[in-house]
């Protein structure tokens, strides 16, 4: 079901993963749901994405996380 909704494109978003013909990242969408959005939240806010493709969309970043920097400064608790 994702693959359905979910493409990557080098001239979209510099690659990152985004809905179907949108600039909605799916790392974007899956940090409104982490901070306590809704689906019905994030649809109001976009009437054009269907639901189905919102859920894939969380589906497809809950399977591959983000990698990235720490979020932290290691170095900064050993001085």
């Amino acid at each position: 079901m994702p693959d359905l909704w979910v493409v990557s494109d080098e001239s979209v978003m510099g690659g990152a993963p985004v809905i179907r013909g949108s600039r909605i990242t799916v790392f974007s969408l899956l940090g409104r749901v982490q901070h306590g959005e809704t689906i019905t939240d994030i649809q109001a806010d976009n009437p054009d994405l269907p639901r189905e493709a919102i859920e894939a969309a969380l589906i497809y970043a809950r399977a591959r996380p983000l990698i990235g920097r720490a979020g932290r400064r290691p170095w900064a608790s050993a001085a």
